[in-house]
């Protein structure tokens, strides 16, 4: 570890619990509620790019509030996992404390690389045709839901589908390990911050911090439906 993380290394592990709930983790949460739209129609999901593109200055947000927070969550999240010390077999405190310590860095290790992958094959495609159509001229429609169905449901012959289980389990979890990550994240960011220093609000704060994540479970897995299990997610083909 450099010098300077090491003598900022308080601060940076403060920034790093309040960049997981603002704005990281409130941006988990929209975005699951906006996928669980997948939920209702293919035209309910739709409307989320295309609402989001009227919003100007889109890419400067999506960029700069989005994209740049969670490679500094995730980034400096990766440095903390590297540093910390699993301690599950010489526990410090209780036995749930240290394997929640624990499972929120394999999860958050997990996620910069599932987050990775999503943004390739969804915002990167997204950007991709804007620019192309700012560039040539072109008028190409960005269609989310045949986009995301395909990665799940695959067309066989006359007419028959099948489902690509591997993305089916790795998409499921995804929002497994988004949810528990931001969930437990809640939990920590009120013990570090000082809301919680009695063994009660601790409780409380677990409890709360894993009731908002399995909320925003419970939305992905809406949207993981909507997507493949649905009347329509077969139709598209």
């Amino acid at each position: 570890m450099s010098a300077a993380i090491q003598k900022n290394y308080f601060l940076l592990r403060r920034l790093h619990s309040l960049s997981g709930i603002i704005p990281v983790g409130a941006f988990f949460l929209i975005h699951m509620l906006l996928n669980s739209r997948a939920a209702q129609s293919p035209d309910q999901y739709q409307w989320v790019p295309d609402f989001l593109d009227q919003i100007p200055y889109l890419v400067y947000i999506e960029i700069g509030g989005i994209l740049l927070p969670i490679l500094f969550h995730a980034v400096l999240g990766v440095v903390i996992a590297v540093k910390g010390e699993p301690n599950v077999t010489r526990p410090q405190h209780g036995w749930a404390e240290n394997w929640g310590y624990t499972f929120q860095r394999i999860t958050g290790v997990l996620l910069f690389i599932l987050i990775a992958v999503h943004l390739w094959q969804t915002w990167w495609v997204h950007t991709r045709i804007k620019l192309d159509n700012a560039l040539n001229g072109t008028h190409t429609e960005f269609e989310i839901y045949s986009l995301m169905n395909g990665i799940f449901v695959n067309a066989g012959s006359g007419g028959a589908v099948s489902y690509n289980w591997l993305w089916l389990a790795i998409y499921a979890l995804f929002v497994l390990a988004a949810a528990w990550h931001f969930g437990n994240g809640i939990y920590n960011f009120a013990c570090k911050w000082g809301f919680s220093t009695s063994r009660q609000s601790q409780r409380f704060a677990l409890t709360l911090g894993l009731g908002i994540g399995a909320i925003g479970m419970v939305m992905g897995f809406a949207s993981i439906w909507g997507l493949t299990f649905a009347p329509w997610a077969t139709a598209v083909h």
